[in-house]
C-alpha cells in the first residue's frame, strides 16, 4: 500500500512545474510582443512616441522625469504634494480654531451663565409687579416683562368687567402669596390713547371683558399672546396661571379660591339686582289703590301722568347712577361685595322716599 501511494504525489509535483513554466512562456511571450510593439512605434514615429506610451514599470506612482518637460515636472511634484497639505489644513484648522478660540469661548460660557442667573433672578417673586390697570400706551411694557402675565381686558361700563376686575386682584394677591411667579395686569379700554380699530374689532368694549395669556420671548425674541379660552373662575385662572408658571409650580390654596367663587357669585347676584331691577322699592299695594285716580281723571290727566311717569323714570336713572358709583371696584371681592350691598340698600331706602 505504501508503493501504491507514492506515485499520484509525485505526478502532482510534475504537474505543478509544467504549468508554472506554461506562465512563465506565456509571460515572456507578452514582455517580447509589447517589447517588439514598441520597438516598431519608435522606429515609425521617433524617440518622442516614449512620452505617451505606457510606464515600464507598472507600479510606478510618478512618471518618469525622462518623458517630462521640466516644467511638467514641476507641476507633478506639485500636484502630488497638495491634496496632502489640504488634507493636512482641513485637520489641523479646526484644531487650531479651537485652541486660538477656546479662552473667548469661556468667557462667553461665563457670560451666559451670569446671564441666565439675571433672568432667573428677574423671574424671582420679589421682582414680579403688583396688579396694576394700564392703558394701551403702556402696554409695549407689559409685553416686554421676563416673565408671563395675567392680562385682563375690560370696561368699566360693561357688568361682567365690574364682576372680574375685584377678581383678578384678589387672584393676584393669591399667586405672590403662593410664589406662582406670574403677573396679573389690567388693561382699560376706555382709557385714552384708545386701542386701534383692528384690535377693538377683535376685541370691542362691549364684549369685555377678555383674558388673554402674555407668553415671554415666545417666538424670535417677541412676546405671545394667547387667548384664554378656559372657563373663568378664580380656580380656573389660577390653574392657568400654574401652566404659565411652568413645572414645579406652587400649589395655590383650594379653599381660598373656593371662595373666592362663592364672593364672585355672591357679587354677581348683588349687582346685577341693582343695576337690573326696575327699582329698588317695594311698594304698598293698599297705597296704590288708595292713590290711583278715578276713571274719569285717568282720562282727562293723562297727558300729566305720562309727564310724572317720564320724570320718576329720570329720578330712578339718577338714583341707579349714583348707585353704581358707590360700588368700590379698587379694592377685592370683599371690598366690591361690601360696597355693592351698600349701594343697593341705599338705592332701595331711596326707593321707599320716591315712593313716598
Amino acid at each position: 500500500r505504501g508503493s501504491g501511494a507514492q506515485p499520484p504525489a509525485v505526478q502532482g509535483s510534475k504537474d505543478a512545474a509544467v504549468a508554472d513554466r506554461k506562465t512563465q512562456v506565456v509571460e515572456s511571450i507578452d514582455s517580447i510582443l509589447m517589447r517588439s510593439h514598441r520597438q516598431d512605434l519608435v522606429q515609425r514615429v521617433g524617440p518622442q512616441v516614449e512620452r505617451y506610451l505606457p510606464t515600464e514599470d507598472p507600479t510606478a506612482f510618478l512618471l518618469p522625469d525622462s518623458r517630462l518637460e521640466p516644467h511638467e515636472r514641476w507641476w507633478q511634484k506639485v500636484f502630488v504634494v497638495l491634496p496632502w497639505l489640504t488634507f493636512a489644513c482641513m485637520l489641523a484648522v479646526p484644531l487650531w480654531l479651537v485652541r486660538s478660540n477656546l479662552p473667548f469661548l469661556q468667557k462667553r460660557a461665563v457670560e451666559d451663565k451670569w446671564a441666565a442667573h439675571k433672568r432667573a433672578a428677574a423671574l424671582d417673586v420679589g421682582r414680579v409687579p403688583e396688579f396694576s390697570v394700564v392703558s394701551f400706551a403702556q402696554m409695549p411694557d407689559v409685553l416686554e416683562r421676563p416673565f408671563p402675565t395675567l392680562l385682563l381686558l375690560f370696561d368699566p361700563k360693561t357688568f361682567a368687567s365690574r364682576l372680574f376686575l375685584p377678581l383678578m386682584r384678589d387672584l393676584e394677591v393669591l399667586l405672590r402669596a403662593a410664589g406662582v411667579k406670574v403677573a396679573v395686569t389690567a388693561l382699560d379700554l376706555s382709557m385714552t390713547p384708545a386701542p386701534a380699530a383692528d384690535f377693538s374689532w377683535e376685541y370691542p368694549s362691549a364684549l369685555a371683558p377678555h383674558i388673554q395669556l402674555v407668553l415671554p420671548r415666545a417666538r424670535d425674541g417677541e412676546a405671545g399672546i394667547v387667548d384664554y379660552d378656559g372657563r373663568w373662575t378664580a380656580s380656573a385662572l389660577a390653574e392657568a396661571a400654574c401652566g404659565l408658571h411652568g413645572p414645579r409650580c406652587p400649589d395655590v390654596n383650594p379653599e381660598v379660591l373656593a371662595q373666592g367663587d362663592g364672593l364672585l357669585e355672591e357679587l354677581r347676584e348683588v349687582l346685577f339686582e341693582l343695576l337690573f331691577v326696575e327699582d329698588g322699592a317695594e311698594p304698598d299695594p293698599l297705597a296704590q289703590a288708595a292713590e290711583r285716580p278715578s276713571w274719569w281723571h285717568r282720562r282727562v290727566g293723562s297727558g300729566r301722568s305720562a309727564e310724572a311717569e317720564e320724570a320718576a323714570r329720570r329720578r330712578l336713572e339718577v338714583a341707579r347712577c349714583q348707585a353704581e358709583q358707590e360700588v368700590d371696584l379698587s379694592c377685592g371681592l370683599d371690598r366690591a361685595l361690601a360696597s355693592a350691598k351698600d349701594a343697593l340698600a341705599n338705592f332701595k331706602a331711596g326707593g321707599q322716599q320716591r315712593l313716598a
